[in-house]
């Protein structure tokens, strides 16, 4: 399957033709539905506003979420979900003829009867519609829409990812008000968390637990070190939080984070625990259900603890917050970001330890007013 660029675009607009020709049809209430949005862990999560507001207006209908591997976990336990169609752990553009055939007939048998794709990729558009969806919904750019049966434009103003996914709720009359992205960790994992806690920090609450996630910027479609913080900022400023605030600081991440977490670990002159590499996606959500702030920077593991109501800092490089960062209503989030302007992008000009710490006190201060009230 060829990547989308000019030609599959102009590609795209083409095949638009016989769909318009065959008219627009009222969009009817669903009673199964499927979510296509395979990848990224991010995306997947500012996708479940969408899930909440269509559960909400749907209680009867089932919906089920087509989702890679890789981001399989940040909806793993959602029970707003009937089921996940597994999409594997590559990349759809490298799937064969008898991939898509093998997928295709799935959906088939699944008997959808609307689908919702988050998503700007045609060939989700065409895959939808080739497992015979009679609705479907979705994002419409450069005609890559084709196959939508509702369309969706992108607003012309620039927005939230999460904000622009909500317009295909909207396009089909349903109220988006008030939901925020969610994640649901599973009890085995506040179980084993509760344990950890106990066990091997001996932590009951009697200081304030701060999670530190040093890693981020990589999934199954690209690679962005420069989305990471400096490591010697993270180990001030978790100096800064044990000196000041006498915090239990937890470092945490998957596999490929534990070089970055160790590192951050041997710049400091603190203690600090080190979990990265020992914390699945639900536990990172049950932990940060129990702290007092979550620190990271513009990756998946974020938008979990913000989306669980830890109050979160997100620190941001090159991409803008107004786009990608947590789309959160249940706690407060900070995002702190330079914008760099026309000029290439460097940490040299990027969030200072400084502004962190200000904005630590921030969100420390509002945690401890909150719980006095």
């Amino acid at each position: 399957m060829p990547r989308e660029n000019v030609l599959t675009t102009l590609a795209a607009r083409i095949a638009r033709v016989p769909f318009l020709l065959a008219g627009k049809r009222p969009f009817s209430p669903p009673r199964k539905i499927l979510i296509l949005r395979p990848c990224c862990l991010s995306q997947v999560m500012m996708a479940t506003p969408l899930l909440a507001a269509l559960s909400r207006a749907y209680p009867d209908a089932q919906i089920d979420w087509a989702v890679g591997t890789w981001a399989r976990p940040a909806i793993a336990s959602n029970p707003r979900l009937a089921e996940l169609v597994e999409m594997g752990v590559g990349d759809i553009y490298e799937w064969g003829g008898r991939d898509i055939r093998h997928f295709v007939h799935r959906l088939r048998q699944e008997a959808y009867d609307t689908c919702f794709i988050p998503s700007r990729s045609g060939w989700l558009s065409l895959i939808a519609w080739w497992a015979n969806i009679p609705q479907r919904v979705g994002l419409d750019v450069n005609g890559r829409g084709f196959a939508h049966t509702v369309a969706v434009p992108l607003p012309q103003e620039e927005r939230h990812e999460a904000a622009v996914y909500l317009e295909l709720a909207r396009a089909v009359g349903v109220d988006t008000d008030g939901v925020g992205m969610e994640f649901y960790p599973p009890d085995t994992a506040r179980t084993a968390v509760t344990r950890r806690l106990i066990d091997e920090l001996d932590w009951m609450g009697d200081k304030p637990l701060i999670i530190m996630h040093p890693g981020g910027g990589e999934n199954p479609l690209q690679a962005d070190p420069r989305k990471q913080w400096p490591v010697e900022r993270f180990a001030l400023l978790g100096n800064y939080l044990v000196r000041e605030y006498n915090a239990q600081l937890i470092l945490v991440g998957g596999e490929r984070d534990r070089p970055l977490a160790q590192a951050v670990a041997g710049m400091m002159h603190t203690p600090v625990t080190n979990w990265a590499g020992r914390i699945n996606l639900g536990e990172l959500g049950a932990v940060c259900e129990v702290a007092d702030l979550y620190i990271g920077n513009d990756t998946g593991p974020t938008h979990i603890a913000a989306a669980v109501g830890c109050p979160t800092l997100a620190i941001f490089g090159p991409s803008d917050p107004a786009i990608s960062g947590p789309y959160a209503t249940k706690g407060r989030v900070a995002a702190l970001w330079r914008d760099p302007g026309d000029a290439p992008f460097s940490w040299e000009n990027g969030v200072t330890v400084k502004e962190a710490r200000i904005a630590v006190a921030d969100l420390l201060a509002h945690k401890r007013k909150s719980a006095n009230l």
